[in-house]
């Protein structure tokens, strides 16, 4: 098992100013448009530097996917601290309810519905899209091979592809149903949408190698 450090004030106010930068991002995107937004309109809209903005984020683009590196870390982490009799596909289920419950806002947010139609028309914002797919593939398969070395490279990739691709499609079908849902209620078409991407049945079992 692994502990966790301590929260200092300083992380505290970094992570502040980048939900600020985000959120200032995402208000600019909506309302001026994604390719009129530059980062310097990002940047005096938060009242930091362009300097400082680079130290958040790599490109105007890379702010709309920034909640996909915490989740991505927090499965990771799940993925640690698992124990060597664990069904690994259980597992991601487990790191994506922490991802779920760590998250101030759900999954269907305000940033997500508009990254969304962003990928849909926007090739800088689709390819993005992509490299962080692969990214989160790359980081959780490697983490689940390290874990769980019995599942060997292949499979643990493709566990991993499979999660990041159930996660992703449940949450795109979940942001274009217009019905209205409770946020618990789209965690939990989410949840079962990637369980059954994984082959979880609801007693638990599931059809992986263990």
């Amino acid at each position: 098992m692994t502990t966790t450090e301590p929260v200092t004030l300083r992380d505290r106010k970094r992570a502040q100013t980048r939900e600020r930068i985000i959120a200032a991002g995402v208000r600019l995107f909506a309302t001026k448009g994604y390719d009129e937004t530059t980062v310097a309109d990002i940047a005096a809209a938060v009242d930091i530097g362009t300097r400082t903005f680079f130290g958040y984020f790599e490109s105007k683009d890379a702010l709309l996917f920034g909640a996909g590196d915490d989740r991505i870390e927090i499965a990771v982490q799940t993925i640690a601290d698992a124990s060597d009799d664990d069904d690994p596909a259980r597992v991601l289920l487990r790191g994506l309810d922490a991802a779920a419950a760590a998250s101030a806002a759900d999954f269907v947010s305000e940033p997500a519905i508009l990254r969304l139609k962003l990928v849909e028309s926007v090739p800088a914002v689709r390819a993005r899209a992509a490299a962080e797919q692969l990214t989160a593939i790359r980081a959780i398969g490697e983490a689940l091979h390290s874990r769980f070395p019995r599942l060997g490279e292949t499979q643990a990739a493709g566990l991993a592809g499979a999660f990041v691709g159930a996660s992703s499609a449940a949450v795109q079908s979940v942001l274009l149903d217009t019905k209205p849902r409770s946020a618990a209620e789209r965690a939990r078409s989410i949840r079962a949408a990637v369980a059954a991407g994984l082959g979880v049945t609801d007693s638990g079992r599931s059809g992986r190698p263990r």
